[in-house]
């Protein structure tokens, strides 16, 4: 799904917990200033995350529970 939106997986991640309203904080895990910097980039491929985006990666979780 992230690379099909031209997304970083990790930025992908970082977008989808601050885009969904049942996540309150994002905890980024960053362990040094250079990732710090790379996480906060994900602000600027916002516009990418789109609402077919989200719809798959919604499907994509709904398709990993069905398999589980």
């Amino acid at each position: 799904v992230a690379a099909a939106a031209g997304l970083a997986l990790h930025h992908m991640a970082l977008l989808w917990c601050l885009s969904n309203p049942r996540v309150s904080t994002v905890i980024t895990g960053a362990t040094r200033v250079e990732q710090l910097k790379e996480n906060m980039q994900a602000l600027s491929v916002l516009p990418k995350l789109t609402g077919e985006v989200m719809a798959r990666i919604d499907l994509a979780f709904m398709n990993e529970r069905a398999g589980s």
